[in-house]
């Protein structure tokens, strides 16, 4: 049994933790926090140090009213590339992509989560038209600002068919992995496996 840590007085976000009040039927500790609101709430350890409650549920929804009233673009294209990342990507997302996404890992990011109005502000300065749709360059990779970009339909197929891996001195990594090993753009590295390369031969032209 790990050593127990008594987090009475701590604050956690909006969160100050009153009293523990047990265990839940996980064996999970429970303890009894007040909100900056003046609500109540029975919270777990975990979920208290993991960050992932913050508040009694009041910030969760002012973000979201936040949101609607300030963005102004609630039912727009761009608001639905957000709000479909955010499910296909979470646990009650449809049965039909739950391998490709949350099975495999995928997440979105804390920055663009809660607030569809950072993830506007970096698609609008990141090249956001409407006839592009959000890519992830690493496609193992989660949706956040340094592995998205916007790309054509045809672009997004091609890194979606190159995710497949390749094995090469004895490592195995996907296209977009092994293109960061060896410093060449994924796109660069794709052209030239399509032109019927091998990934060794590539690798030895570049003296690695």
């Amino acid at each position: 049994m790990g050593k127990f840590i008594d987090l009475t007085g701590q604050r956690f976000g909006r969160l100050v933790v009153i009293e523990r009040t047990g265990s839940n039927k996980q064996g999970d500790v429970m303890w009894r926090c007040k909100c900056d609101c003046g609500t109540i709430k029975e919270v777990t350890a975990t979920h208290l140090r993991s960050g992932a409650s913050k508040s009694c549920g009041c910030l969760r929804k002012e973000i979201t009213q936040r949101n609607r009233t300030t963005h102004g673009m609630k039912g727009t294209r761009l608001y639905n590339i957000w709000s479909s990342m955010k499910r296909r990507c979470s646990l009650s997302c449809d049965k039909r992509v739950y391998d490709r996404y949350y099975g495999r890992g995928i997440r979105v990011c804390d920055e663009w989560k809660d607030d569809f109005s950072a993830f506007a502000k970096w698609a609008l300065s990141n090249g956001y038209s409407d006839e592009l749709s959000i890519d992830r360059i690493d496609n193992d990779g989660n949706y956040e600002p340094s592995n998205c970009r916007w790309v054509d339909m045809e672009e997004q197929s091609n890194n979606r068919n190159n995710s497949r891996c390749i094995t090469c001195r004895g490592e195995t990594l996907t296209i977009s992995q092994w293109a960061r090993k060896i410093g060449m753009h994924d796109s660069n590295l794709r052209r030239s496996l399509k032109q019927g390369k091998t990934l060794e031969e590539i690798i030895k032209k570049r003296d690695l």
